[in-house]
């Protein structure tokens, strides 16, 4: 942290309350209260004020915790998910300014943080440390990095959602989960991602595509899908079929039962189809559908007809 940083701390804190938010640049988090964090220790010091705790973190310190019953303070370099123990009397304080940088923003800056294994972390593409999303990191495909958007292994989460549903996300990382439409516009609003879609058929077999270019609009855009090649993989281009302008989904709006997006003239595709896409007219890619057998036509057309097929489906993106 830098020594404008702890000068600015330390003044914010000689008129601090037990209030959550402490001033405009300082915030607790109450998940740590009564409990001493592990992440990223820098060391355990004694501390006789609040005030001589935060003039102790500097150096990689991006948070610190005090405890005034026992007189300690506790400072942090890295903030990722939290290990924590009970322990009464702990306080923990964040700094806005300074704690920006050290937040992960996605499982890109997971990755190159040195966290190389596979599973479900806490990423802040909002920028805010109270605004985290839990998510399903891949580390080890193609140099691993990858945030996972969606995720299908069964059909106990049903993708028969409306607007609202997608916008917000539903499911649980690493089983059966849509991030989020606001999530994945945040994600892919200022740089370019890849995209990598994966299908895993009954017989084990994992078929793959991977798009160079992704990104998605706000909602105030209906979340508009930006695709761009080239497209490389085993299941084939069928997102960006440019060789038939009704099958292509770049530049196609999202849809849902509710939120009839797409551009047929004679059908709502989403509510025919049974969940929310990017739909055109209507659409032969499609990885949300009902999981019932029989029901779920054309997850990837024409590599993968029919969702009886599909033990598993995957979308995740990678800033470029």
């Amino acid at each position: 942290m830098s020594s404008q940083c702890v000068i600015s701390l330390i003044v914010g804190f000689l008129a601090l309350s037990k209030a959550t938010i402490i001033s405009q640049k300082y915030t607790t988090k109450v998940v740590f209260n009564d409990k001493k964090s592990n992440d990223e220790l820098v060391g355990e010091y004694n501390a006789h004020s609040l005030t001589e705790c935060a003039a102790m973190c500097q150096r990689e310190c991006v948070f610190f915790g005090f405890n005034s019953q026992m007189k300690k303070c506790r400072t942090h370099k890295k903030l990722f998910t939290c290990e924590l123990s009970d322990e009464a009397g702990w306080r923990y304080y964040f700094h806005y300014d300074c704690v920006f940088s050290a937040m992960p923003k996605d499982c890109k800056d997971i990755c190159e943080e040195g966290q190389t294994s596979t599973g479900v972390y806490d990423i802040y593409p909002y920028g805010t440390i109270t605004s985290p999303v839990r998510v399903y990191c891949d580390m080890t495909t193609m140099g691993g990095g990858w945030t996972a958007i969606q995720k299908r292994v069964d059909g106990s989460v049903s993708f028969d959602r409306n607007w609202m549903e997608y916008k917000i996300g539903f499911g649980s990382p690493g089983q059966n989960v849509w991030v989020g439409n606001d999530v994945i516009h945040q994600l892919t609003k200022e740089c370019i991602s890849s995209l990598y879609v994966s299908i895993t058929l009954q017989n084990g077999t994992t078929l793959y595509e991977m798009y160079d270019g992704f990104s998605v609009s706000n909602e105030a855009g209906k979340y508009q899908l930006f695709l761009t090649g080239p497209a490389t993989g085993t299941l084939g281009n069928s997102m960006l079929d440019t060789g038939y302008s009704w099958r292509d989904l770049s530049g196609m709006a999202f849809s849902t039962p509710d939120r009839d997006n797409d551009r047929s003239s004679f059908a709502n595709c989403a509510a025919n189809y049974i969940g929310g896409w990017w739909f055109n007219a209507c659409t032969y890619t499609y990885l949300n559908g009902p999981w019932s057998p029989g029901s779920w036509v054309d997850p990837w057309y024409p590599t993968v007809r029919n969702g009886t097929s599909v033990k598993g489906t995957t979308m995740m993106i990678r800033r470029n």
